[in-house]
This record gives structure tokens, C-alpha cells and sequence, in this order.
């Protein structure tokens, strides 16, 4: 399973959607239980850069054929701001009853649904 948030998806979030997708896989194929057998995350990174604005002012003040000018000019903007996008890939193994004797946890698919759906409040499948 992989899930790619955007800049406003937390690490957490990324990496319990991705468990929530195995839970629902597994359920979706009759399995009872997983193993997360691998796991990666991490983020990608892009850029923001603001636009420019000029905001100008004059002043003109004539004396006869003379003329007096004032100018000034403030730029804001181009600020640039990064930002981070976290992804997580899990690759995982189901199985239909509990298993005995391995290294990880075996999750149970059920619970998983459940628990991290209404955490979310998302509609259970």
C-alpha cells in the first residue's frame, strides 16, 4: 500500500491511511489478519515562491516652470516557502486465521477498519 499526502497531511495521518488501505484490502479479500512485512516513509519536498508587487507613490509640487517630484516605491512579496509532503509504502501479508509464531504483529483487519475509521470519521467499508 502507498499513500501520498499533500503539504497539509501529517506524517501520522499518511502512515495510518496506509495501514487503514491494508485493513480494508485484507477485509476485502476475505483475510482476517496482516502483517506488515515492510515499511517506508518519508516526504517530498516542493517550493512556493509569492509574486512580486510594486506599490509606487509621487508627489509633484509646481513652483511657476519648475516642478518638484517625490517618488517612492515599496516590493513586497517573493517570499518562498517550502513544503514537505509525506508518503508511506507498506508492503504486507494476510492471512485468514491468527498466525503463530512470527516476528511483527499480525493485525487484525476488523479492528483496524474500524479503529482508525472512526478515528477519522470515515464511513467503515
Amino acid at each position: 500500500m502507498r499513500f501520498n499526502g499533500n503539504a497539509y497531511t501529517s506524517g501520522e495521518r499518511a502512515s495510518d491511511f496506509t495501514l487503514l488501505r491494508s485493513a480494508e484490502l485484507a477485509r476485502e479479500h476475505d483475510y482476517a489478519y496482516f502483517l506488515i512485512v515492510q515499511s517506508k516513509g518519508g516526504n517530498s519536498y516542493s517550493t512556493h515562491t509569492t509574486p512580486t508587487q510594486s506599490h509606487k507613490t509621487e508627489t509633484a509640487t509646481t513652483y511657476g516652470n519648475t516642478s518638484d517630484v517625490s517618488a517612492h516605491t515599496t516590493t513586497s512579496g517573493g517570499n518562498t516557502y517550502v513544503y514537505a509532503k509525506p508518503s508511506t509504502l507498506k508492503t504486507i501479508v494476510c492471512f485468514r486465521e491468527r498466525p503463530e509464531n512470527i516476528q511483527g504483529m499480525a493485525y487484525n483487519s476488523e479492528f483496524v477498519s474500524r479503529s482508525q475509521s472512526q478515528k477519522y470519521g470515515i464511513a467503515a467499508k
